[in-house]
């Protein structure tokens, strides 16, 4: 077992000459004869750290490991997570029975059959916003595709204000910085609770087919829950919403960029079930969210022959078990055809995995579906070495994903 004075700190740096690929350090663990080991994180603190994909699906599933951050030994994300989000109770945080009654209240905005319905809206809001680049000429990815789509689904589906877009995500952004200063957070984390909570009373008054509308006129006026609790369910889903699956859009396509082989299938494909597994393995691949799931120990639990005592933190690298070669035939290379991509871990597992999972899945599926056929010619307007990664936050993801194509 690893000694104090060999901790390194989690999450360590990126080699940046493979910006698509996990950090080297965290990968060579997962390689080793030693692939539960102990680092520190952010305040000095130590935790365990999962790196294979059957021992990542066993904490993550285990109701001994809570994901609730007051948990004693938890590995909070950063100064800035523990000042904001990581206050909430909601259902990133909340452990069982209580996760699965506040689950019960949303659930059916995240159905299958619910997501499939919204379909069509997703593809005119793809479609609208590549006219609007064609038009142009040349575009930014990520401002004027990978945030607006998922933006504008979250805002229709909680009714939030489009409008709003800049206000929120400037302060979802500082939530989830590692290099915000705990007051910037915690100022930015209460004025996006501020906002929440002046909507609610909005739709208190003038409720509509929405989200924050049914929480407030179903489950907060007959006490089911707080206001507080309306507020920080509605925060982790609107912060959640958009700034995940806009990163991995613009990530994704700049990988497929990266693999122009890939992309012409895409292109050429109308087949539903081939596009969804390419979103799959691209999820898989990328894995944005990518500074791992915390849990802390509620009593001692075994993990791959390593004992996890109560009260010791617990980080599962996701995205490192993603990489996993005992599971998935060279993972280091990105294959969309590859037979068992829906397998991934990139959305969590167990109760806490992403509610809002299939409907992140379908936004990918439309973008990639549409992009590729609309513009086959696109490519990289700057050189690959220009591009600026985003890895200062708990999502990795891109500052701008400059494109260019022929005109005609």
């Amino acid at each position: 077992m690893s000694t104090m004075e060999e901790l390194f700190t989690y999450p360590p740096s990126r080699d940046m000459s493979c910006p698509f690929d996990p950090p080297p350090g965290v990968t060579e663990i997962a390689r080793s004869d030693e692939p539960i080991r102990r680092v520190q994180i952010w305040d000095g603190t130590p935790a365990w750290l999962v790196t294979r994909y059957a021992e990542a699906r066993q904490v993550l599933a285990d109701n001994r490991f809570s994901a609730d951050p007051s948990t004693p030994g938890f590995p909070e994300k950063s100064a800035a997570y523990a000042a904001t989000v990581g206050q909430d109770k909601n259902l990133r945080t909340l452990d069982n029975p209580e996760h699965d009654r506040q689950k019960r209240m949303v659930i059916r905005d995240f159905t299958v059959k619910r997501v499939e319905a919204i379909r069509p809206k997703i593809q005119e809001t793809v479609d609208g916003l590549i006219d609007a680049m064609l038009t142009r000429g040349a575009a930014d990815v990520v401002t004027d595709l990978a945030f607006p789509v998922p933006t504008m689904v979250i805002c229709e589906l909680l009714g939030v204000p489009y409008a709003d877009r800049a206000y929120f995500g400037g302060r979802s952004n500082t939530c989830l910085s590692r290099e915000a200063t705990p007051e910037e957070a915690a100022q930015a984390g209460k004025d996006l609770y501020e906002y929440l909570d002046g909507l609610i009373d909005q739709k208190i008054k003038e409720p509509a087919d929405d989200m924050v509308s049914r929480l407030a006129v179903e489950q907060l006026a007959n006490g089911t829950l707080s206001r507080k609790q309306v507020v920080e369910m509605a925060r982790i889903m609107l912060v959640a919403g958009h700034e995940t699956t806009a990163n991995m859009i613009a990530l994704s396509t700049l990988a497929l960029l990266r693999h122009p082989d890939q992309a012409a299938e895409i292109r050429e494909s109308r087949h539903l079930p081939f596009i969804a597994n390419a979103v799959d393995e691209l999820l898989r691949y990328l894995s944005v969210a990518h500074t791992g799931r915390r849990r802390a120990a509620n009593e001692d639990v075994e993990v791959g022959g390593v004992l996890i005592r109560k009260g010791e933190g617990v980080i599962v690298a996701n995205n490192v078990a993603d990489r996993d070669a005992s599971v998935y035939e060279n993972p280091e290379q990105l294959d969309i055809h590859r037979p068992n991509a829906r397998a991934t871990v990139a959305f969590g597992y167990g109760i806490h995995q992403c509610i809002g999972q299939l409907l992140s899945r379908v936004e990918l599926q439309v973008v990639h579906g549409t992009l590729w056929r609309r513009i086959p010619s696109l490519r990289l307007a700057v050189p690959f070495d220009e591009i600026k990664f985003k890895d200062d936050g708990s999502v990795y993801g891109l500052f701008a994903l400059p494109v260019t194509w022929d005109a005609g």
